[in-house]
């Protein structure tokens, strides 16, 4: 079958150039009335509303936390949905090109977004164009739904379904093809204590869903012991410079979802001060070098834990900082689809009473999961194999999308092919092959046509 969506190539192009220019960065409890995410934020879902406006669509735009565009007679009651966000999470060092301008080399697009998910969301714009310009015949309304604070924890769709019913069917294009019908469970946690006299100030991580690249730290030692930190820190893997009693300590990012991809400056810092007897015992960073750094999956704090479905649960060290006495880490644990967190935090608290460290829950979203032989699953795998020629098993992940605002209605079903190269996500150099990229959007166009005729959920 001829390809629909590859005369729109460079219109998508062009505006995912325009798109990815706007460092939209979601900003955690943001005071400005009319900005719940930011002007950065508010100022690409503008771009959305705007952009689906002049395509002709009816938009809404709902507070600047979301906006949508339709096709389709219709309101609440029966409708599908493709729910993208256009929020990104920080640039980090290590770019080898501009993170906000849309780079294309040797046949892979380049920059903050283009697959995480300002790619994902104007892909369905356009297909929802496409559908539009091929009088797709519908039985329900068709919307794509833009969030604008999906990396910080997903209260944009809270708002927006607060406003309107969910969707009959739905899907999120934030993850790997073919679908994932299992997500994880996502537990956010603060621990705060006693900064250690030895530091004078530590800070490290923009986000708490990415590993640590780059960790700063005033600390109080000799010329020789700061050499035998550094010489420890680089063992490690990461990069450390020592001036004027400062440590500027340079890791790898990583997603939080498989943060042993990462290298975590703070972690690897910490480590090197434990390891020469700096820290001193009634201190938080003391208690972080014991039970929590260089440890991806709990073993050491006692809350370890999987599932056949999932696998391990994950731990993510995303920020640390230090100010009047007191240091406060964050950090962000994937739990198993079949668990509840109620165990993980249990043993996170006993050990960290046991240090005199406080600990306060910050967020608990819980797990998804949709049976592979969900009417759903069968239709998006149908769509799958239909362009692809490949088998759709769906997979499990430790990624968290808007699919679990949707309670069963919906999972998450590409934009990345799972057998692709590295997209570095929430990394430097993010990209995504324009190859793969135009592949998703057939997929995609396939799979709305596909929903906006089915006869009920159920079929």
């Amino acid at each position: 079958m001829e390809p629909i969506m590859r005369k729109y190539k460079d219109e998508i192009l062009c505006d995912l150039k325009r798109l990815v220019a706007i460092q939209s960065v979601a900003v955690p409890d943001c005071q400005t009335e009319g900005y719940p995410f930011g002007a950065k934020s508010a100022e690409a879902i503008g771009f959305m509303t705007e952009l689906a406006g002049q395509m002709g669509f009816p938009v809404e735009n709902c507070d600047n936390f979301a906006c949508h565009a339709q096709l389709g007679e219709g309101g609440d009651d029966d409708y599908v949905a493709v729910l993208c966000h256009v929020d990104v999470v920080p640039a980090g060092d290590g770019w080898n090109t501009d993170p906000w301008t849309l780079t294309e080399k040797d046949g892979y697009l380049y920059g903050r977004g283009v697959a995480d998910d300002k790619g994902a969301a104007l892909i369905s714009l356009y297909c929802l164009k496409a559908m539009k310009d091929n009088g797709v015949p519908m039985k329900r309304p068709v919307r794509c739904i833009f969030g604008g604070g999906e990396e910080i924890g997903m209260d944009d769709m809270g708002h927006y379904f607060s406003k309107h019913a969910l969707p009959t069917l739905a899907f999120t294009p934030d993850a790997d093809y073919p679908a994932c019908n299992c997500e994880k469970g996502i537990l956010h946690i603060k621990l705060s204590g006693k900064t250690d006299p030895c530091i004078k100030r530590i800070a490290g991580g923009k986000a708490v869903n990415c590993v640590i690249d780059r960790c700063a730290a005033a600390i109080d030692c000799d010329d020789s012991t700061a050499r035998g930190i550094g010489e420890a820190v680089r063992a490690a893997g990461a990069e450390c410079a020592f001036a004027d009693g400062s440590f500027d300590v340079r890791g790898v990012s990583a997603h939080a979802m498989c943060p042993e991809n990462g290298i975590n400056a703070a972690s690897e810092l910490l480590l090197a001060l434990d390891g020469r007897g700096m820290l001193s015992e009634g201190s938080a960073e003391y208690f972080f070098a014991k039970k929590l750094c260089g440890d991806t999956r709990g073993r050491k704090i006692g809350a370890a834990c999987s599932d056949e479905l999932s696998g391990e649960m994950t731990l993510n060290i995303g920020t640390i900082h230090s100010g009047d006495g007191v240091t406060t880490l964050a950090i962000d644990i994937r739990y198993p689809a079949t668990l509840n967190s109620e165990g993980i935090i249990s043993a996170i608290k006993k050990s960290s009473d046991e240090f005199g460290v406080a600990m306060e829950v910050t967020g608990d979203n819980p797990p998804l999961y949709v049976p592979a032989d969900h009417p759903l699953i069968k239709a998006l795998g149908d769509c799958f194999t239909e362009i692809t020629g490949k088998p759709m098993v769906p997979v499990a992940m430790g990624g968290g999308t808007y699919a679990r605002a949707l309670h069963g209605r919906g999972v998450a079903f590409g934009p990345v092919f799972s057998d692709s190269s590295p997209c570095n996500l929430h990394m430097p150099d993010e990209n995504l092959s324009v190859e793969e990229f135009m592949l998703h959007a057939e997929i995609c166009y396939r799979a709305m046509c596909r929903l906006a005729v089915l006869d009920n959920r159920n079929e």
